[in-house]
């Protein structure tokens, strides 16, 4: 699909929307630099209704979604995301400040379970509930073990493995996430419904054990999320476009 193929998806998905609509597509962690890039489109748009994020993404930093959220919505009243496929962790707390989510069969959210950056190690990025996880386990095998011997002869020597750097970020970032996903939601997804802000904010914060577990439109309706199940034409554009995005990065990793 070349680049003219792709407008014409994009200004015919924003016909059937109504909206303007803003892409994000990556495969690289979400950071705060997609904020200046962000915001050159958005003064270009101006001030408009409606603007839609069509967004594919693993996740990244705790911070940059509610930046994203506040930014995109000093230039509309109204905030929509698309999910073509993936809009995990850190992803998923971008969705929680739009005022809907349109998924399709194929769509997927995820826990908030953002990434931090490893102090010694610049490119590897370390999920907080993997450390939580290896802390948890740590701390039940001391005392489950009357072998004291076990103790110091292994759990010692990983423990002091586990970075205090990493420890006091994990605590950061998750107390950030729980923070954030509530504000997020109280103000705009969940606005209409406050008893449902702390149910989802726990779930999607501390109710999953895997990083990766899919959370499809039907879970994330049941979760309280408002949810827009595409179907049709606006799916159809939508998939369109998802494969135009997915061939052009193929294309760029391949040169």
């Amino acid at each position: 699909m070349d680049t003219n193929e792709r407008i014409h998806y994009l200004e015919q998905l924003e016909q059937i929307r109504g909206s303007k609509v803003l892409v994000y597509f990556a495969y690289t962690p979400l950071d705060d630099s997609i904020l200046v890039p962000l915001y050159e489109q958005l003064k270009v748009i101006g001030h408009t209704e409606k603007i839609d994020l069509l967004l594919h993404s693993y996740g990244g930093a705790v911070d940059t979604p509610y930046k994203v959220v506040m930014l995109v919505r000093e230039f509309c009243n109204e905030f929509g995301v698309i999910v073509p496929f993936v809009a995990k962790s850190a992803a998923s707390m971008l969705v929680l400040g739009a005022d809907e989510v349109v998924m399709g069969p194929f769509s997927e959210l995820g826990p908030i379970d953002p990434l931090i950056k490893h102090p010694i190690y610049k490119d590897l990025w370390v999920p907080v509930q993997a450390i939580r996880y290896c802390i948890d386990y740590l701390q039940r095998s001391i005392e489950n073990n009357p072998n004291p011997e076990l103790v110091t002869g292994i759990i010692t020597p990983m423990l002091n493995k586990l970075d205090p750097w990493l420890i006091g970020d994990y605590e950061k970032a998750l107390k950030a996430s729980h923070q954030y996903a509530e504000a997020l939601l109280s103000r705009y997804m969940l606005k209409e419904t406050p008893e449902l802000v702390p149910i989802v904010t726990q779930a999607l914060t501390e109710g999953y054990f895997s990083h990766g577990y899919p959370i499809g439109r039907q879970e994330a309706k049941e979760l309280g999320l408002r949810v827009t199940e595409a179907e049709g034409e606006l799916w159809d554009v939508i998939w369109s476009l998802y494969l135009g995005y997915e061939e052009l990065f193929s294309n760029l990793n391949d040169e």
